[in-house]
This record gives structure tokens, C-alpha cells and sequence, in this order.
């Protein structure tokens, strides 16, 4: 028989938000964390974007010189997951697992800024781990002491990344291959790079003011707010937090991915692999709501709608939280779980916000924070390369 995977701790580090608590009353609230970010555009244009405007306090400690804003993110989510789940037994088996689509890309920008400009002796000596992607999960993992004969691994598939690292998470836990995983996500987008090539694409918008971009289910959107962040959770085997005397505060009884497999600027455009994961991951539970990875992008918001309704029907409420807190890139489904396992525990669902809901009048979306009975949630995600994934949260396994 496979081990129950149980959640045991979360934190996260978002825009407007230094904690779960604080999170949750964003949630309840339905409170907007984006920001207007002057001159950041191609031709110097403002957009509206989720940034962390606040120094972190990690950077300030003296053992993480060099470390890519990344990985401190990911360690400031990682401390506040790693007090509520209570780690302390030296002697299980971990694995550390981060996703991520855009870590060490801004230090990769910034060392290529100061060598072509003649800069070179202004290159830090560190710069060679600062821009290498596994100094996230790397980075979390010696400094949390989880590093020594564990297992580390960084996953860049796109922004589904966090929601694979779960994925990935589940499957060691529940073969007895570990028995603790520290799972998630962080990401550092707001750059030059990353800012031009969705600008390319139109698929964000400059000088819009909040509420004018990143519009979930809505026909009159075809834009996303780019947003930093980080976000992790804790799982262990049931039999390792039992032993301990551990809070559940969920447990994962679904979990399915898989890949598109059309070229990799384009994606599955009937949503048919997105919609296998949702099938497979949920099979015959009974879903109180579907936490959507909606975030105002036509396609994607058009294949969610009717993958929900093909599996779960028009009865059963779903619900994005991307008009809030803007698109994390991978964070996204790692931040969509933790909001799950809220639900889970207040019994409310979050409301869709900072849209008029045009096109998708025939959805159950919910619009107003409602307070109900919530047992099982199924949480979507998918990403660049054609990475597809969905996640079912239980308050029982």
C-alpha cells in the first residue's frame, strides 16, 4: 500500500503580503496586492505588476552573500513552512524540490550588463552561482541544514514548475523513497528580458492602471500581470507526521501531469492534455471547487472553462485568485494550493475579482468570498514547453 502524502507546513513571500495570515485575509478581503511600476517598458512605459517592494531580511544575513534574489525568497517562504511543520528529526530521509521558470535571470542580465559595458572588475566573484538556477533549491536546502546526503532537485518546467514539484514530491513520499519533501516555487521576473518577450507577444499590457490588466474569465482580456514571489509547503508521509505528533492540515489525494507535446511556442489549443490531468487527478471524488489557473489569457481561461465543466459540471463553483495577486510564473500553483488549504480550514471559498466575467456568463464562477462546506479542491496549472498539471487538496485522506 502507497503512503499517504500529508501537508504539514506552508509560507509564502508575495507582493503586499510577508506571511500566510496575511494572505488569508487578502483572500477573505478580496484585496488587490498589484502595483504601477513606472519607466519599466520598452519605451519606458509603466505597468502595473505584483512586486515586493520590501528589503528582505535575508539579504541582509552575512551566510547568504551572493545568493540570487531567488533563493532568498525562497528561503524567507521556506522559514515560515518550516516552523509550522516542526522539522527537527535528523533522521529522515529529504528532498528539497523548487520550481521556477525565471530564477537568476535578472543576475544573468545584470553580469552581461556590466561585462559589455565595460564593467567587468564590478562582476561579483560569486556571480557564477548567481546566475546557476539550482542555487535555489540548493541554496534552501544547505541553509536549512537539508542538504547534507539528501536528495536536491530544481525543476525549470515552465510555470508549472511548482505544481510538478508537488507532483514529483507526492510520488517519492508515497514510494518510501523520503520522508519529508520541502516543495514549491520562487520567481524573480520583473526584468528586461522577461518583460520584452510578453510584450512581444501583447500578452501584457503598459500604461493600464489597476483593474485594466490580468482580468480572469473575461473575453474582454487577453493580458496577465507579471508577478514575483515565492511559495512553499511541507509534505510528509502520514506514518512520519503521526510518529511526530504533526498538524495535517491537508492531504494530497489526487495528482496527475503531462506534456502537450506540440512545439514549444505553442500550446494544446482544445486544453485535451490539461483536461486528462483534471480526469485523472480527480477520478470519482467529489470537488467542492476548482482553483483555476486562470489569469485573463484568453486561451487558457477558454480551455479551463471547459474543462470544468466537462468533468465537474455547471453546479460545481470555480474560482481564480489571479485578479489579487497577479501571475507568479511557477509560484502560481504552489500560492493556489496554499490558498486551498485555507479553504480547507476556514471553510470559504476565495472570489474571482478584477473581472466582469463577460463571455463566461454560463460558469459557476464565484464572485463573492462564500462560506460553505469545502472538502475537496482541484488545483490547475500549466506552462511553457506544454506542462500540464492538476492537484486535488482533501481535509481527509
Amino acid at each position: 500500500m502507497k503512503n499517504k502524502t500529508v501537508i504539514t507546513g506552508f509560507g509564502l513571500k508575495l507582493p503586499k503580503i510577508q506571511n500566510v495570515e496575511q494572505f488569508e485575509k487578502v483572500l477573505r478581503n478580496g484585496t488587490n496586492t498589484q502595483s504601477i511600476v513606472t519607466g519599466i517598458g520598452p519605451k519606458k512605459e509603466s505597468m502595473v505588476c505584483g512586486i515586493i517592494e520590501d528589503e528582505l531580511e535575508e539579504a541582509k544575513e552575512k551566510k547568504l552573500r551572493g545568493y540570487p534574489r531567488a533563493a532568498l525568497l525562497g528561503i524567507a517562504a521556506t522559514k515560515e513552512a518550516v516552523e509550522q511543520a516542526r522539522i527537527a528529526s535528523p533522521k529522515a530521509r529529504v528532498a528539497v524540490i523548487m520550481g521556477t521558470s525565471t530564477a537568476s535571470l535578472p543576475e544573468v542580465e545584470q553580469g552581461s550588463y556590466l561585462y559589455r559595458n565595460n564593467q567587468y572588475n564590478k562582476i561579483s566573484a560569486f556571480n557564477a552561482g548567481m546566475t546557476n538556477i539550482h542555487s535555489l533549491s540548493s541554496g534552501i536546502a544547505n541553509y536549512f541544514g537539508m542538504g547534507d546526503g539528501n536528495l536536491v532537485f530544481t525543476l525549470t518546467n515552465g510555470c508549472a514548475s511548482g505544481s510538478d514539484a508537488i507532483f514529483l514530491g507526492k510520488t517519492l513520499l508515497e514510494n518510501g523513497i523520503v520522508d519529508i519533501c520541502i516543495v514549491g516555487a520562487a520567481e524573480t521576473p520583473i526584468c528586461d528580458s522577461a518583460i520584452a518577450s510578453f510584450a512581444k507577444q501583447r500578452a501584457i499590457k503598459f500604461n493600464a492602471n489597476i483593474g485594466e490588466t490580468g482580468n480572469p474569465f473575461s473575453k474582454n482580456s487577453n493580458s496577465f500581470v507579471i508577478s514575483e514571489g515565492a511559495a512553499v509547503i511541507v509534505l510528509e508521509t502520514e506514518q512520519h507526521a503521526d510518529q511526530e505528533s504533526k498538524t495535517k492540515y491537508g492531504y494530497i489525494t489526487g495528482a496527475a501531469a503531462n506534456n502537450d507535446g506540440v512545439n514549444i511556442h505553442q500550446m494544446d489549443e482544445d486544453g485535451e492534455r490539461l483536461y486528462q490531468t483534471l480526469d485523472q487527478a480527480v477520478g470519482s471524488k467529489i470537488i467542492s471547487y476548482t482553483n483555476s489557473l486562470a489569469l485573463g489569457l484568453n486561451l487558457q481561461d477558454a480551455n479551463e472553462a471547459r474543462n470544468h465543466l466537462k468533468k465537474l459540471g455547471t453546479p460545481t463553483p470555480i474560482t481564480s485568485i489571479k485578479g489579487m495577486i497577479g501571475h507568479a510564473f511557477a509560484v502560481s500553483g504552489v500560492v493556489q494550493l496554499i490558498s486551498s488549504l485555507l479553504s480547507l480550514r476556514d471553510q470559504f471559498i476565495p472570489a474571482t475579482t478584477n473581472s466582469d466575467f463577460i463571455g463566461y456568463e454560463h460558469l459557476n464562477i464565484v464572485k463573492e468570498t462564500t462560506f460553505c462546506d469545502v472538502q475537496n479542491i482541484a488545483i490547475t496549472s500549466h506552462g511553457y514547453g506544454g506542462n500540464n498539471n492538476t492537484i486535488v487538496v482533501s481535509k481527509v485522506g
